[in-house]
């Protein structure tokens, strides 16, 4: 019986150290999330920026007449 017992209380801390492994590895896995989300926001962000720039110069150019130096 106290084999039995045992045993019992061997599988529970085997389990509760993968439950634990698990939610590690879910938590690591939203970092990295994290992380991607905000570079993808940063280089939407810059992207944006140069996009509408250079928008702005080419409305210009493309009002100007044929030859002209923009």
């Amino acid at each position: 019986m106290l084999q039995f017992a045992w045993m019992l209380l061997q599988d529970a801390r085997a389990r509760t150290s993968v439950a634990r492994e698990r939610g590690a590895s879910a938590l690591e896995w939203a970092i990295i999330a994290a992380i991607v989300v905000v570079a993808a926001t940063a280089i939407g962000a810059v992207v944006y920026k140069v996009v509408t720039k250079d928008a702005g110069k080419v409305e210009h150019c493309g009002n100007l007449p044929a030859g002209s130096k923009c």
